[in-house]
């Protein structure tokens, strides 16, 4: 092997060339730029990309763009959907994303390679029973009327039985399509019109399954949503960041066209990135939350190890990890993204590892990128790849038994000042099928300039870190594999709990679900606190097993999946309608939606972040594995954050909830708590983004809380009492 990569190195050497943009391009972008050259010897790596090499149709790739000033026109070629201040979602040929970059106002280009789409007894938990007893004493029920739900996903099927109202129509107001082969939506706004359309997919159901336990409201068989009375409105789309972020857009406008709060549900999760908050799209996504709500999935990664980490020194210069496809523990392939961040500016080196799968020999390619000299990417892949590229990238030649590419690419990524390489990788031996008698396994070493950086590794969920037989590589973790959507300030993460595991199949064969406890936090669910200290998820709902529509044609297409897992079927108009059930963040999330939207009902003036804030406030105390770090700030409580909703809006408490109410004053930093007739036993601060700042415990009548250094804003004091009632209250600092 040894000659090959000498091969490789001068190869490389010869093939460099100096690479400029006027504006930045995150790596994914640089990616999906070059991308027109690349076969796919697996999986289409870059999902949902239609155009290939030779294919003459054009592909227009859903962009995130920082621009100069609020009023900086796009050029024609691209296409622009919605605008924020000076952050712009965009359309753009893919074949002139580089020309996009090199345009005088155009700053910034951003983009993620298409995310991952991540009711029965499930509306036994989280208190909802109690929330909606509540509404018994007043005139109209909580069950979201006046408010709109909306989701961007995949997979929809608008005339699905549990989205059809008593009259026969669809209850979906307005359906948004995203497609790659137009820069602009299709959008169907009349019912005539959304009745004659069919799915955006026939391979996935996962909006149809989300959108059934966000607002379903088919009521035989209790399959009813938890906000059966709002009004939907569907975005779909190819999962890009910028065409989720379009699809708020839309619902936000339908909302604030018919003067009507918006609840927004993104069952949709994006593992890599750098887990800060300062992503284009979290600086989007908080501006949509001073208009909306938005409950994102935390990610279903909780035994995944897709996280790692290392800090230098003089005695380690350089971390390293290896990389394998995930779940199984073949090496023969590879298809995904492994994203490296510095905690500083400064430029790292890489360099590939190859570890003999019989041996454990190690061999290093290093990756010659230069940001100063403007090469900011470079290419391993095999020869037919690199004879496409024409030399206008620089590459080296993967070795002979290898089929695919490496496209590793870097950038000093100007909004939070971190340096960042990322590698997307799409491989396959092609010499044996036997994992035991594959060749080698990749990895990445990253060697700072200065001692004292840390280094982190993110992985897609294609993918977990491993050391084999390299002692000396990073230890691994499922820890911060959590949603990096959920990083910023504003939305609401949801992790997943265990709310049934057993069923009984149409055909009558019993489906089990073994790992699974009642009550429990889902093995799967992702969580981790981060970096700036955000714990995540900020709370848990019902997400494994729920039982909610299936698309109809997806079963149609895949009629094994009905025949083995439906539990429910129906028959309208000779249509047969299933309903089955699925696990994941990806149902937890429109639960929390469905929850928000009642105490939307109940108070419609709550902005998104203040409905965050009742969420954290009121998160009850998990009943069973309460220091498992998997549940966050604990289990939502619709009861309890119907209270509060209720009580700010000036309307009388549930009985259900504490009478005795926690009286607060803020003289200078101190913060002064008492309770009329209880001890506080405990209390929690929690500033505006979710972190835990302090924890208490009392037991007196009356306590103080000393927020010396807290920077000014809105934070949450949460309390329990010496009966185990919780109480809750929102103190201003200044």
């Amino acid at each position: 092997m040894r000659h090959i990569l000498s091969l490789i190195i001068l190869a490389t050497m010869a093939t460099l060339a100096a690479l400029g943009n006027s504006a930045s391009m995150n790596p994914a972008a640089r990616f999906l730029s070059t991308a027109g050259h690349l076969d796919f010897p697996g999986k289409n790596s870059a999902r949902h990309l239609q155009k290939k090499a030779g294919e003459n149709t054009q592909t227009y790739i859903p962009l995130i763009l920082r621009v100069e000033t609020e009023g900086t026109p796009l050029p024609d070629f691209a296409t622009e959907l919605h605008r924020r201040g000076t952050i712009v979602l965009a359309s753009v040929p893919q074949d002139r994303i580089g020309e996009l970059a090199s345009v005088s106002g155009i700053h910034r280009l951003e983009a993620y390679c298409s995310a991952e789409p991540t009711m029965a007894s499930a509306r036994e938990f989280c208190r909802l029973p109690e929330a909606l007893s509540a509404a018994t004493q007043f005139p109209t029920a909580f069950d979201g009327t006046g408010v709109v739900v909306g989701f961007a996903d995949i997979g929809f099927d608008p005339n699905h039985l549990n989205f059809i109202d008593s009259n026969g129509n669809t209850r979906v107001r307005k359906l948004v399509d995203y497609t790659l082969a137009s820069p602009l939506p299709t959008i169907l706004d009349t019912p005539e019109d959304i009745k004659a359309w069919t799915t955006d997919s026939d391979d996935e159901t996962h909006a149809t399954h989300v959108a059934g336990i966000l607002s379903g409201s088919y009521t035989a068989d209790r399959m009813q949503g938890v906000a059966p009375g709002a009004e939907i409105v569907a975005t779909t789309s190819p999962l890009y960041d910028a065409s989720i972020l379009a699809g708020c857009e839309e619902i936000i406008g339908y909302a604030r066209m018919h003067d009507k709060p918006a609840v927004i549900n993104i069952s949709i999760s994006s593992d890599i990135g750098p887990h800060d908050g300062t992503t284009l799209f979290n600086q989007y996504m908080e501006s949509i939350t001073e208009e909306a709500t938005v409950c994102i999935s935390a990610a279903n990664d909780g035994e995944r190890s897709g996280f790692a980490s290392g800090t230098t020194s003089s005695d380690t210069p350089s971390v390293r990890t290896y990389f394998r496809e995930f779940p199984h523990l073949s090496p023969l392939r590879l298809n995904g993204t492994v994203d490296i961040w510095s905690d500083n500016d400064r430029p790292f080196a890489v360099t590939l590892l190859t570890q003999d799968m019989q041996t454990g020999e190690i061999q290093r390619i290093p990756v010659p990128l230069d940001p100063e000299k403007g090469v900011n990417e470079w290419i391993l892949c095999s020869r037919k790849i690199q004879e496409s590229l024409g030399g206008d990238i620089p590459s080296a030649e993967m070795p002979e038994y290898m089929d695919g590419y490496i496209h590793v690419a870097c950038e000093l990524n100007p909004e939070n000042h971190r340096y960042n390489v990322s590698l997307r990788c799409s491989y396959i031996d092609t010499t044996t099928t036997d994992p035991y008698k594959a060749h080698i396994l990749f990895g990445a070493e990253a060697e700072p300039t200065h001692p004292g950086t840390t280094i982190e590794f993110y992985s897609t969920p294609a993918i977990f870190f491993t050391k084999y037989k390299d002692a000396a590589s990073l230890a691994t973790t499922p820890a911060r594999t959590v949603n990096d959507f959920c990083a910023g300030h504003g939305p609401l993460c949801v992790g997943s709990m265990d709310s049934q595991n057993h069923f009984t199949s149409l055909s009558g064969t019993p489906i089990d679900f073994p790992r699974l406890t009642i009550g429990g936090v889902s093995y799967f669910s992702s969580y981790g606190t981060l970096a700036t200290g955000k714990v995540l998820p900020d709370v848990c709902a019902p997400g494994a097993q729920v039982v909610s529509s299936l698309s109809r044609y997806y079963c149609q297409r895949h009629p094994d999946y009905p025949l083995s897992l439906a539990t429910i079927s129906h028959e309208n108009d000779g249509t047969t309608h299933s309903w089955g059930p699925m696990q994941g963040t990806s149902m937890s999330s429109p639960f929390a939606a469905g929850v928000a939207a009642l105490w939307l009902q109940a108070n419609p003036g709550l902005t998104g972040k203040e409905i965050r804030d009742i969420a954290l406030a009121t998160a009850a105390s998990p009943a069973t594995d309460a220091a498992n770090p998997q549940w966050g700030h604990g289990v939502l409580d619709a009861a309890a954050g119907l209270e509060m909703a209720r009580r700010l809006a000036g309307m009388e408490s549930v009985p259900s909830v504490a009478e005795t109410a926690l009286s607060t004053i803020v003289r200078g930093n101190i913060v002064y708590m008492s309770l009329p007739a209880a001890e506080i036993a405990a209390f929690s601060i929690v500033s505006p983004d979710g972190r835990m700042l302090s924890e208490q415990h009392p037991g007196s009548a009356e306590a103080t809380a000393d927020c010396t250094g807290y920077p000014a804003g809105v934070y949450i004091i949460s309390a329990t009492d010496s009966l185990g009632q919780r109480h809750s209250a929102k103190v201003v600092l200044r």
